[in-house]
């Protein structure tokens, strides 16, 4: 009997030893946490290099100056289009997101949309904004206005999307996440 007790006693030793190893053991996961974006630009660069830059900026994150923008462009005209995402929440430390997008070129993609716009886009990215699968992923584009009107376009940044489709220039996606979407009012003159 002394000896049932004594096995009884060494199986609930050894089973609390046991059952009481760290969780340590195993390495923390890392976690790619997504970026907070307050302000998007489009600057629209026409054939004589003037550039003027257009910036939405989060509702958020907007002072009491806040215009919203209404990007001005010339029915006929041609514009090199570059597309920047920023973090000024903090406005001692601002930060260039484009530089992140650029680095992870291979999780994200850019689709634009025209409404009531008359607008074709062509991407122009080169190596440091072209995916490992050589697909341009839509922060450099060129613009040509077609006929006057007002409309407006939508600049959405897709994070880690299944499928990338740029059949037609202006993208699609399959899956993934919705960064950030926004809108730009447009006038064609």
């Amino acid at each position: 009997m002394k000896n049932l007790k004594f096995i009884t006693l060494l199986l609930i030793t050894l089973i609390s030893v046991t059952s009481c190893s760290s969780d340590d053991d195993s390495a923390p996961e890392i976690i790619n946490e997504e970026e907070v974006i307050t302000d998007v630009t489009l600057t629209f660069t026409d054939a004589n290099s003037n550039a003027t830059t257009y910036t939405f900026t989060d509702p958020q994150y907007r002072d009491e100056n806040y215009v919203a923008p209404t990007i001005s462009l010339t029915s006929g005209e041609t514009y090199q289009v570059e597309t920047n995402f920023y973090n000024n929440s903090d406005p001692n430390d601002p930060e260039v997101i484009t530089e992140e997008v650029m680095e992870e070129r291979d999780d994200h993609f850019l689709t634009y949309g025209f409404v009531d716009s008359d607008i074709s886009l062509t991407r122009t990215d080169g190596a440091m904004s072209t995916d490992s699968n050589g697909i341009q992923i839509g922060l450099s584009t060129q613009w040509v206005a077609g006929a006057a009107g007002n409309g407006e376009a939508i600049v959405s940044l897709i994070h880690q999307p299944e499928s990338k489709d740029t059949s037609n220039p202006n993208g699609a996606v399959v899956g993934g996440e919705t960064d950030v979407q926004v809108s730009f009012d447009i006038e064609i003159q």
